[in-house]
């Protein structure tokens, strides 16, 4: 049986005015916010499925499914502290959120530190019966928006140096997270050279249809000296970019990273290929995910 207090959430904001607030949690209250009961949308990324429908067909065909933009409603209570008003309060709580700027709600627990990046969607509400400095006392509703709704945590890294007489080894891979993995690379060649690095399907069946590129790899073109090359694995993102090459992508041939690395990939050794010592190999690999906490497998 688990320990029911490691199992506890800790919410804070991070604004990007650089000040923090904890809201929820050891400590919250302190700064006059606390957060209200029944805050929506937080918990999980809002997913929905892609169907289609003929004119005579009986029933409906299934055609996948996406992530939605995550909508979260944080109601708080406002509150004096020993050192501000209610209103100094309120107004450092205004300037936390915006428009334009991100703030993070960063959430702590016992599955690591995650945070969610969120916008103001509107006007916060704010309705109090009467006079609030009368009270000293506050509620307020925050309407919020992330656009990439998923809970980030710190990506982990891991890089390979080649050298003269070892110009080949390996980095290990691993994704504890629920979802796929898009890594990034970043090349570093003060010599130039190429580097061939992998891209493996990851399929165990011989029956799938990407089963032939279970050991698929990429040889990326040839790097000038003193070039660094990015290369994001993310479909929607520019794939090459280049310090040296402005049209890098047309060297490449249309050659693209198809295949993420699947949710719960445990740690997995795999190989780097340089053609000249000193070059760098550095994978970024993301964690992302769709829960506030847990998701582990």
């Amino acid at each position: 049986m688990g320990d029911s207090m490691s199992d506890l959430l800790l919410f804070e904001i991070e604004a990007p005015n650089g000040d923090r607030a904890i809201i929820h949690g050891p400590g919250s209250g302190a700064q006059g916010i606390e957060l209200d009961e029944s805050p929506e949308g937080l918990w999980e990324t809002p997913t929905t499925t892609i169907w289609t429908e003929g004119a005579r067909q009986e029933g409906g065909t299934y055609n996948g499914f996406r992530h939605n933009m995550q909508d979260v409603i944080l109601p708080v209570h406002i509150s004096p502290t020993e050192d501000m008003s209610w209103q100094q309060v309120k107004s450092r709580w205004s300037a936390m959120w915006e428009f334009e700027r991100e703030t993070h709600l960063v959430a702590t627990s016992s599955s690591g530190i995650r945070r969610l990046a969120l916008r103001k969607v509107e006007t916060p509400k704010f309705n109090p019966r009467n006079d609030p400095g009368r009270n000293r006392y506050g509620h307020m509703v925050m309407t919020l928006r992330a656009g990439w709704p998923f809970w980030v945590e710190k990506d982990e890294l891991d890089l390979f140096q080649s050298k003269v007489g070892e110009l080949n080894g390996h980095l290990t891979l691993l994704n504890p997270t629920n979802r796929p993995m898009h890594v990034k690379w970043v090349i570093d060649a003060p010599q130039g050279g190429q580097v061939t690095i992998p891209d493996f399907s990851w399929i165990t069946d011989p029956k799938h249809e990407d089963y032939e590129w279970r050991g698929r790899v990429v040889d990326v073109p040839t790097l000038s000296p003193g070039e660094n090359l990015v290369i994001e694995t993310y479909p929607d993102v520019e794939t090459y970019t280049s310090n040296l090459n402005p049209m890098f992508s047309a060297r490449s041939n249309a050659i693209d990273f198809d295949f993420p690395v699947p949710p719960h990939t445990l740690p997995v050794d795999v190989p780097i290929k340089c053609t000249k010592p000193n070059m760098t190999v550095a994978v970024y690999q993301p964690r992302h995910w769709t829960m506030v906490m847990g998701g582990e497998e």
